[in-house]
């Protein structure tokens, strides 16, 4: 059985990151209005972009995943898993395009989405 690592550096120490999934974590994809203001503002400081941004308040763990700026609107995100390895939490997603049918809007767009879960102190990474 082969692991799937990679290194982080931490000032002057090199983590392993063991993406091997020990158990699935359960998370609600969070509506727009109820993100938190505080994350809100940072989301729209970095939508621009691709980004991963975490937020901890009150026992829970909110975590933004964004794609950054796409040509038209009609995105869509799909969460493929969120589980806790044995020292990281591993978010992946993908981004679902427009159907080719489908009329949408010719403006740019910055799709992202926010699901919560219990507070949990481990790095999150996304896959």
């Amino acid at each position: 059985m082969s692991a799937i690592c990679a290194a982080l550096l931490c000032g002057c120490s090199v983590i392993r990151i063991d993406i091997r999934k020990v158990r699935d974590l359960p998370y609600t994809v969070v509506d727009e209005y109820d993100v938190p203001e505080e994350m809100r503002q940072a989301i729209a400081d970095q939508e621009q972009e691709s980004f991963l941004y975490t937020w901890a308040n009150e026992g829970r763990l909110y975590i933004a995943r964004g794609y950054g700026k796409q040509d038209t609107a009609g995105y869509q995100i799909q969460v493929d898993a969120f589980y806790e390895s044995s020292n990281v939490l591993v978010f992946a997603t993908t981004l679902l395009g427009p159907e080719p049918d489908t009329d949408t809007d010719h403006g740019t767009t910055c799709p992202y989405l926010v699901i919560q879960t219990e507070y949990n102190p481990k790095h999150v990474i996304t896959k």
